[in-house]
């Protein structure tokens, strides 16, 4: 049995952000969200990754609960719906610092329990059209949108062609609406794990309690 992991950003709870993850895959056509319901409605810190030899699922944990403890609420601008790379997801209304470190912290911290990417990995990785700096990251990170490269968005859809997205931004329009009127709150973040290919299901939600609090 193969086993991943992943941290992410998932809404907190009586948010819009959290009632849009909660309708998104039922409003849109399945075809449209195929690929993006493994993985759930989310923002990834740390991508999915195989635990390193000699390392626990229990350190793993361990290891996110000192990231948070020491990791602040941050709070930006309400999100934007956003196409990125050819898929429509919702990004953060401003470039955000806060959010970068925390990312940036995430792989940092959680790299250890990291495995090397085996053949089958890597080859999906590199077909990809990688930069010479994301091609390093891969190489030195296992992941090629780490650091300067990554960027903070919450996937809705697959890559769409351009016929595709008209109709694809009609139906989100409405849908993300809320979500666009409401400041984006980062409280939390989810340790996921996923079993032999199979949908990522949330291990544990960690409060950030940290003090050096980031705002608007």
């Amino acid at each position: 049995m193969t086993t991943r992991y992943a941290l992410y950003v998932i809404p907190e709870d009586g948010t819009a952000l959290a009632r849009l993850g909660e309708d998104w895959l039922s409003a849109l056509p399945a075809d449209l969200t195929a690929e993006a319901r493994v993985y759930g409605f989310h923002a990834t810190l740390k991508a999915p990754f195989r635990l390193s030899p000699g390392t626990t699922e229990d350190q793993l944990r361990a290891a996110c609960a000192t990231l948070a403890s020491q990791s602040a609420v941050i709070d930006e601008a309400p999100p934007v719906l956003a196409r990125l790379h050819g898929f429509y997801a919702l990004r953060p209304g401003q470039d955000s610092a806060a959010i970068q470190a925390l990312a940036a912290e995430a792989v940092r911290r959680l790299d250890s329990f990291r495995a090397p990417l085996n053949a089958g990995e890597l080859a999906k990785r590199l077909a990809a059209p990688l930069s010479p700096r994301q091609r390093d990251l891969l190489e030195h990170w296992g992941y090629p949108y780490v650091f300067d490269e990554y960027r903070f968005h919450m996937t809705l859809t697959r890559r769409l062609d351009e016929a595709e997205a008209p109709m694809a931004e009609a139906l989100l329009r409405p849908l993300v609406a809320e979500a666009e009127a409401e400041p984006l709150r980062i409280a939390s973040i989810c340790l996921m794990r996923q079993h032999d290919g199979g949908v990522f299901t949330l291990l544990q939600r960690f409060t950030l309690e940290g003090s050096c609090a980031s705002s608007v």
